[in-house]
């Protein structure tokens, strides 16, 4: 009822909250420690409504979209994570939180579908939960930049290694990306890589592996196979980009050359 009733009302609503921000101000001023720190409880104990209220006002404001999602939401949902750590949120607080930060991800997501300008969806983009996995915020949030971007994306949250695989073959898709938050489960991840790039209908797939493990073991991306990986949603979609960027002009200066 909150996604199909409630937010889309919402919406509707401040429509021109997001829209048609206010020139950009310095987010320092509004955003920091303390306004996360709000946020964050606010996730454990309001509705969805009065988050979208929350990050309408920072809009109107004149904080960037991009800001928000890197300054704001990213950090409360780590705030989530250490509330369970010092035991003041349950299990189900945090992961019921991490539902509503997603279904504001979702509305902003909806509020801007329109703002892409004349995108030709000629990238496509596939993403993915590293096995056993939790948590999947980090992911939306990803998939998100590269959807506002103009980027064809699919996320698969609850499939198989096998499922996976099948999608990579019978769907072509310029980058696949997945999550990997502990050490335990880089053997599977490693493998999945693997099988995906001996299974993608494109045989020059481009492979990011992004998540808590890499950002503070990036030289793991090598023994997992991937290619890349980035701290946040824009710094993944720039390494995407750049990198089909420098394929797309190999491949011209081959057949430019034959």
């Amino acid at each position: 009822m909150v996604e199909s009733e409630i937010i889309p009302r919402l919406m509707l609503a401040h429509r021109n909250v997001a829209i048609e921000p206010t020139p950009a101000v310095d987010p320092a001023r509004l955003l920091g420690r303390e306004t996360t720190e709000t946020f964050a409880r606010m996730v454990v104990t309001r509705e969805p409504a009065s988050l979208i209220a929350f990050v309408g006002g920072l809009l109107q404001a004149g904080v960037a979209l991009d800001t928000i999602y890197v300054e704001l939401l990213v950090p409360a949902a780590r705030r989530l994570g250490e509330y369970w750590d010092e035991d003041s949120a349950s299990f189900t607080d945090v992961t019921v939180g991490l539902g509503r930060l997603q279904q504001v991800v979702r509305a902003l997501g909806s509020r801007t579908a329109g703002q892409v300008e004349e995108a030709v969806f000629s990238r496509s983009a596939f993403f993915a939960p590293g096995p056993g996995e939790q948590h999947l915020f980090g992911l939306f949030i990803v998939e998100d930049f590269f959807r506002r971007a103009g980027w064809r994306t699919w996320v698969e949250t609850n499939a198989t290694a096998e499922e996976l695989i099948d999608t990579t073959r019978s769907h072509w898709f310029d980058v696949f990306g997945m999550s990997l938050s502990v050490q335990a489960h880089a053997d599977e991840v490693s493998d999945n890589i693997r099988a995906i790039r001996e299974a993608s209908r494109n045989p020059n797939i481009f492979v990011m592996v992004g998540g808590r493990l890499l950002d503070e073991h990036p030289e793991l991306i090598t023994p997992l196979g991937a290619d890349a990986t980035a701290a946040s949603g824009g710094e993944a979609l720039l390494v995407a980009n750049h990198a089909l960027l420098i394929a797309n002009n190999q491949l011209s200066a081959l057949t430019q050359g034959a």
